[in-house]
């Protein structure tokens, strides 16, 4: 019957599909659009600020002389390793304050919070600022802590300040605040995904056992939501990796991170140079997520 079936087929002039048979190049057809927009639009942009970065900068635009001048000055900065650093310590504390301000929040939806469509409303509301425009929720910070700005106004009204609080804006400190408010979100969704996996069996099994809600967190909760963790630890340095508004309009421009300098290049027309550190941040911060990706597998998140 089944020869029949194929003779009756091959008889109609009916074909299988390319996905039947030839599986590989219908995959291949289907990655195709994606690729070649990745490549337009991420691939050929990348390409030409490497090439720029061998070109010189003059009052004319960039001249097509290739050199490693742009590189040796700036290795040779000591001034440009300095702000590496800072840059590095600023993603580090922003990720640790991150981390203790989101396992907090996320813990208290998924186990205080019992409704469903509290849980969900809550989540919504860590998610809505987000869309609104990044430039807009970081200059609502203007408004809100500058020394004749909301919080101000209002400890000064209910006299429990005489002077305005400096170190909310145009400080460092400021700057670090800001950062943690804009991304603790990142951190408090993978945290909260991760911990929803987490069987209640296991919780009420190390209850039984006698460990009490410090112990069950430490023990339990903590080592089981390591991949929410990674997750989220990766959105925030590589976002990190790219700060330069809040660190201008926040911080005051008095300490500027690697972004922040490449803006400041740009600002004084020398796109070689900025193209050259561009390349330099664009290389440590692939080698942070590769040194991130071999503690954990994407996979388990």
């Amino acid at each position: 019957m089944l020869e029949a079936a194929r003779s009756t087929s091959s008889n109609n002039g009916m074909r299988s599909p390319l996905s039947a048979r030839r599986p590989e190049l219908f995959s291949w057809l289907l990655a195709l659009p994606g690729t070649l927009w990745i490549v337009l639009f991420v691939g050929v942009p990348l390409a030409a600020i490497v090439m720029f970065s061998f070109w010189k900068a003059g009052f004319s635009g960039l001249r097509p002389e290739y050199n490693l001048l742009n590189y040796q000055r700036m290795l040779a900065s000591s001034s440009f390793w300095s702000i590496t650093l800072w840059t590095y310590q600023v993603l580090l504390m922003v990720l640790a304050g991150v981390m203790l301000l989101a396992y907090p929040a996320a813990y208290f939806i998924w186990r205080v919070i019992k409704d469903e469509r509290w849980r969900t409303g809550i989540i919504l509301l860590c998610i809505v600022p987000f869309w609104t425009s990044y430039l807009t929720r970081t200059i609502t910070w203007l408004p809100m802590f500058g020394r004749e700005g909301v919080v101000n106004s209002t400890l000064k009204g209910l006299g429990l300040i005489d002077e305005p609080i400096e170190f909310l804006l145009y400080t460092p400190y400021s700057m670090m605040l800001a950062l943690w408010f804009l991304y603790i979100v990142f951190m408090i969704g993978p945290l909260y995904y991760s911990m929803r996996r987490i069987d209640e069996d296991i919780m009420s099994a190390a209850a039984v056992l006698g460990a009490n809600p410090v112990r069950v967190f430490f023990l339990v909760v903590l080592p089981m939501t390591k991949p929410g963790l990674m997750a989220g630890a990766l959105f925030v340095m590589v976002l990190g990796m790219g700060e330069f508004f809040t660190e201008r309009v926040i911080g005051g421009a008095q300490n500027p991170m690697l972004a922040g300098l490449i803006l400041r290049q740009i600002d004084i027309f020398q796109w070689a140079r900025a193209s050259a550190l561009a390349v330099f941040l664009t290389f440590i911060t692939l080698a942070t997520v590769a040194i991130m990706l071999r503690f954990f597998d994407l996979r388990k998140v």
